[in-house]
C-alpha cells in the first residue's frame, strides 16, 4: 500500500490513528502489532494478477491507509482496446485479536481517473465499507471495483500475523526516556513519593528501586518501623510510530517491624501497556496489614504512573 507504512520504500504512507484501546483489556494482544499484508489483485477471464504488494506494522485498534493507483488493460464486448487508470483508497482498521484471528473494518474508495479505447469516465467514486475476520495464517478477498467494460476485477488480498518479540525491528537501538512516578494515596489525596527517570532501548529492560522508611508508635508509645520497598522494571517491546508497548514489572514488599516480630507483605504485579507521549498508565497497588493494633497501619494504597518520552 503506498500507504500502509511498511517496510517497502516508494510510494508508501503510513496513517496511524489516534483511537487507542487501552491494554487492560488485553494484556496481551492490544500490546503486541500485527503485520499485515494487502494484496491488489487484478482478476479476470484471463486469470488473476497481482498488481501490488504493501505491508504494514500496526498495534491493535489502530489502522493504515492504502493509496496505490493502478492500470486495467483488456478488450471490451465490442473487440476495442480499453485502459483504465484507477485510484484505489482503503482505510483498515485493526478492531480486535484473539490468537486464533483478527477482526477488522475495511472502507475503501476508488474512482476513475482515466480511460482510453472507449467508456465513459464516472464521476463518483466507488465506495464499500467491509467488516473481515480473518483467521491467523488464512486471507480474504474483497472486491473493491469492477471495470463495466472490461469486466475485469480489483480485489484485495488481506493477510495478517502477529509479530514476534524484538522480530526485525530497525529501533532496538533508539535510547527512550521513560518515567515511573510513586505516589501513596490517602484520604486528602496523593503524595508523591518517587520521580525514577529510566533510558532503556528495546528488547532490554531498565530498573529502578523505591524505598522508604515510616516511624510509628503504638499507643504506649513503643517504637515500631515499617520498610516500604519497591523494584521497577521497564522493559520497552515495540515501538512504532508514536505509540510504544511497554512490559512493567513490580516486585517488593512492605515490613513492620515491632519489638516482638517482624510482619513482611509482598508487593507485585504484572503487565503490558500501550504508551502514547504525553498519555502515561497508571497502576494501583494495595497493601493491608494484619492489624492496625499490631502493625501500627491499616492500608496502604500505591500509584504507579508509567510515561515516555520517544
Amino acid at each position: 500500500m503506498r500507504a500502509l507504512r511498511f517496510p517497502v520504500p516508494a510510494l508508501i504512507v503510513l496513517i496511524v490513528f489516534v483511537t487507542a484501546l487501552r491494554a487492560e483489556e488485553s494484556a496481551l494482544f492490544h500490546t503486541v502489532p500485527v503485520d499485515l499484508t494487502v494484496d491488489v489483485l487484478k482478476v479476470g477471464s484471463a486469470g488473476t494478477e497481482t498488481l501490488a504488494t504493501d505491508r504494514a506494522r500496526v498495534f491493535v485498534g489502530k489502522g493504515a491507509l492504502l493509496d496505490r493507483e493502478v492500470t486495467l488493460r483488456g478488450k471490451n464486448s465490442r473487440n476495442l482496446r480499453v485502459t483504465e487508470r484507477l485510484r484505489v483508497r482503503a482505510e483498515l482498521r485493526t478492531v480486535g485479536v484473539v490468537e486464533s484471528g483478527l477482526t477488522l473494518t475495511l472502507k475503501s474508495k476508488v474512482r476513475v481517473l482515466a480511460v482510453a479505447g472507449g467508456g465513459r469516465l464516472p464521476h463518483e467514486e466507488i465506495r464499500r465499507s467491509e467488516t473481515l475476520e480473518i483467521s491467523r495464517g488464512a486471507s480474504q478477498l474483497v472486491t473493491v471495483y469492477e471495470s463495466p467494460d472490461l469486466g475485469d476485477k480489483v480485489t484485495l488480498n488481506v493477510k495478517w500475523d502477529l509479530v514476534q518479540e524484538r522480530g526485525d525491528a530497525d529501533d532496538d537501538s533508539v535510547s527512550l526516556e521513560l518515567s515511573a512516578r510513586v505516589y501513596e494515596m490517602g484520604g486528602s489525596g496523593e503524595t508523591l513519593l518517587a520521580d525514577n527517570r529510566l533510558v532503556a532501548v528495546v528488547g532490554h529492560g531498565a530498573s529502578t528501586t523505591f524505598d522508604r522508611v515510616v516511624p510509628l508508635r503504638d499507643g504506649k508509645g513503643a517504637k515500631r518501623v515499617r520498610q516500604d520497598r519497591m523494584e521497577i522494571t521497564l522493559t520497552p517491546r515495540f515501538l512504532l510510530g508514536r505509540n510504544l508497548s511497554v512490559a512493567l514489572e513490580v516486585g517488593g514488599e512492605v515490613v513492620t517491624l515491632t519489638p516482638e516480630a517482624r510482619y513482611s507483605h509482598s508487593l507485585a504485579h504484572q503487565g503490558n501497556y500501550l504508551l502514547s507521549p504525553g498519555l502515561p498508565e497508571s497502576i494501583q497497588l494495595e497493601v493491608v496489614s494484619e492489624s492496625e493494633e499490631t502493625e501500627g497501619w491499616s492500608r496502604i494504597r500505591f500509584r504507579l504512573e508509567v510515561s515516555g518520552s520517544f
